[in-house]
């Protein structure tokens, strides 16, 4: 496995939300994490699925605080092998290899991790932002809530985004941070994901309405209760749009990751 380094890639690949700090609701008090959307004044939500690049970020602070030969970093690395209903011309080695060495997989919704693999990298997730409102001046900070966390949704948590309705100058702004993204990783160079029947890059589809990109297609997410998705994926479609179904799962699957809360606490 090639040395992973520490790059923080989501200070590059959300150049936008990191330049004007987040997506805010103008009824709430607080900004949003960047990459989410206010769906009232204490939730906010991830625009799009948890990509690879980063999950490949909070690997890198594994191995650089663990070592990549621990087993505490090996347990938080994707089941590789769950992978291969995706890319059915590459084994888990070869999976494995371009995820860490390459941008491939950057943009993809990482897949093939378990409940407990996603609750660490929420609370690793926490950790990071807090670390990047530390760096901010007193003014700056004080647009951010005092406590806060990222976490898995509930199921209903994840049906509220049906009850936003986004002006078209915001619809706009998406789009823009997307087509950045896209080009920021040179994902029309990703021979692997290009054309890819099954799972696609996490700015897809955009739903008009509400804005959210991949709701009832991609892959399925992910909610705090055991075993239970909601969404949509190439494996299990969500033809209605239906927000309120759910899906269930056991095990780590190709078609199965999420798409996180920020909860503002205080």
């Amino acid at each position: 496995m090639k040395k992973l380094a520490l790059v923080f890639f989501f200070n590059i690949a959300w150049a936008i939300p990191n330049t004007e700090p987040s997506i805010p609701d103008q009824d709430s008090p607080y900004m949003c994490a960047a990459n989410t959307l206010a769906m009232n004044t204490r939730l906010c939500i991830d625009i799009t699925e948890v990509p690879g690049y980063m999950y490949k970020d909070y690997l890198a602070t594994a191995a650089e605080s663990d070592g990549e030969q621990s087993a505490e970093f090996r347990e938080r690395i994707p089941d590789f092998s769950k992978w291969e209903a995706v890319f059915e011309k590459l084994d888990a080695k070869a999976i494995e290899e371009k995820f860490f060495e390459t941008d491939e997989f950057a943009l993809m919704p990482i897949v093939g991790i378990s409940r407990q693999q996603a609750e660490d990298f929420c609370v690793w997730r926490t950790k990071m932002f807090e670390a990047e409102l530390a760096k901010m001046s007193k003014r700056e900070r004080a647009q951010f809530p005092k406590k806060f966390r990222f976490r898995l949704p509930t199921a209903s948590e994840w049906s509220r985004m049906r009850f936003l309705a986004l002006e078209k100058a915001m619809l706009k702004r998406l789009d823009k941070i997307a087509n950045g993204n896209l080009k920021a990783f040179k994902f029309s160079k990703s021979k692997i994901m290009q054309n890819n029947e099954k799972v696609s890059h996490i700015y897809e589809s955009k739903d008009s309405k509400v804005g959210f990109f991949n709701l009832f297609d991609n892959v399925a997410e992910m909610t705090s209760e055991e075993g239970i998705a909601v969404g949509g994926s190439w494996y299990g479609p969500n033809e209605k749009a239906n927000y309120q179904q759910t899906f269930e799962y056991t095990s780590p699957e190709a078609w199965l990751g999420l798409r996180c809360i920020f909860e503002i606490i205080d």
